[in-house]
């Protein structure tokens, strides 16, 4: 202080002027952006009309290196129909900034740019996949091509189907001379109900057998192989809604199917000769599947296997034995997947009528949980396997 007080208050001055002069031609240089990174979003495909299953994302970095928060991220459509959640976005804390994407009405290839004033712009792709109706008991010529719709290396068509009033019995056939084919099925709203495929080259028809309930469908063809092209036909057929035989129906909830347990159908040998339709339903994970089988025909009997063939559940009512004959089976399924449901009988050799409820609530409550979007399972290489329960072989009893 002693110091100062000697230099006075001119000098004083003096001396503060030149160290802000000093400090001023020294200070940091202004943090801009400087990079534009595409993150996640990039060479999706859906229906025409939807929306992209991810938003499209960019990382704003500043030229000091970090992430810089606070940039006008602007968005254009460049090619093709489609609608921005928004049109800009501003980086956040992070430095990401996103936006949504609704395909328009015409099929074909989109591009999206993102910007930020001063920085090289990033490009999205994305494809707007066709989805022509088929309706029930005909049939459309149709064609893989590169230009389709590609899921993990798989170019796949879609088409919609109407069930007007269900339980309705349908066979949708998938045919080709050209590969071997693969053929998926959802519910309009996203739901995956079930596949069918088919190794029989060179001529390959997957054919997918199922009683749904009223609404709106999906069919996805595709193929075996990856990056397969050609022709093929596509068929949406009705049969009766019902279980003869050995083979895989696929079932959709709330649907109740009348049928009769024959000695045609599928045989377990365990302790005797027993009979059984079986039924095949795909359950999300942590979903309820609630069932009842009645007969007065015979003692009624539910075996539910998992996508390893193991039994998960089974009930014959053996708690009211002498008081009714019927079946009632409640599951929450642990995982995602396949199960297969045998319609069965208690007793040895017992055929006969029967009637099977499938319940449309999906919790234990009796209400309904949000349905996915679709997610394409095989295209994106969710592995999907049927329950080695085949016609001709003995199936197995649960709790035997």
């Amino acid at each position: 202080m002693r110091v100062f007080r000697r230099l006075g208050a001119t000098a004083l001055g003096l001396f503060l002027a030149f160290g802000l002069a000093c400090s001023d031609s020294a200070g940091p240089a202004a943090v801009k952006p400087s990079a534009l990174v595409r993150v996640s979003g990039d060479s999706q495909g859906n229906l025409t009309g939807d929306q992209l299953f991810e938003p499209l994302r960019v990382l704003v970095n500043g030229s000091n290196g970090q992430p810089y928060s606070g940039a006008t991220v602007t968005w254009t459509v460049t090619a093709g129909a489609a609608t921005l959640g928004s049109p800009t976005a501003s980086s956040d804390s992070q430095g990401f900034a996103s936006t949504t994407v609704t395909l328009g009405a015409t099929p074909g290839a989109i591009s999206i740019q993102a910007s930020v004033g001063g920085v090289a712009p990033v490009a999205f792709g994305a494809t707007a996949c066709d989805h022509p109706v088929l309706a029930l008991n005909d049939t459309l010529p149709g064609s893989l091509a590169a230009t389709d719709c590609n899921f993990g290396g798989y170019f796949t068509d879609f088409y919609e189907v109407n069930v007007p009033a269900g339980p309705q019995g349908v066979a949708f056939t998938m045919a080709s001379g050209a590969f071997e084919t693969w053929l998926e099925v959802y519910l309009r709203t996203g739901f995956f109900l079930g596949y069918d495929f088919e190794i029989d080259s060179p001529n390959s028809s997957s054919q997918f057998s199922a009683i749904l309930a009223t609404g709106n469908y999906l069919l996805a063809p595709s193929s075996l192989l990856q990056s397969t092209t050609g022709a093929y036909t596509m068929a949406a057929l009705s049969r009766p809604a019902a279980l003869a035989g050995c083979g895989v129906v696929w079932v959709t909830r709330g649907v109740d199917v009348s049928d009769s347990v024959t000695a045609s159908d599928c045989v377990d040998s365990t302790g005797g000769v027993y009979y059984a339709d079986k039924v095949a339903i795909n359950l999300d994970a942590g979903s309820v599947l609630t069932v009842s089988e009645r007969s007065t025909a015979f003692d009624a009997a539910l075996f539910l296997d998992n996508a390893s063939g193991t039994g998960v559940a089974f009930n014959d009512d053996s708690a009211n034995a002498g008081t009714t004959t019927n079946a009632y089976l409640v599951y929450q399924a642990p995982v995602s997947g396949v199960y297969l449901l045998f319609v069965a009988t208690t007793d040895s050799a017992a055929t006969g009528a029967y009637t099977l409820s499938i319940a449309s609530s999906t919790t234990l409550s009796g209400s309904s949980r949000r349905g996915e979007r679709p997610q394409f399972l095989r295209m994106t290489g969710v592995g999907l396997r049927m329950p080695r329960a085949l016609p001709g072989r003995t199936w197995s009893r649960a709790g035997t």
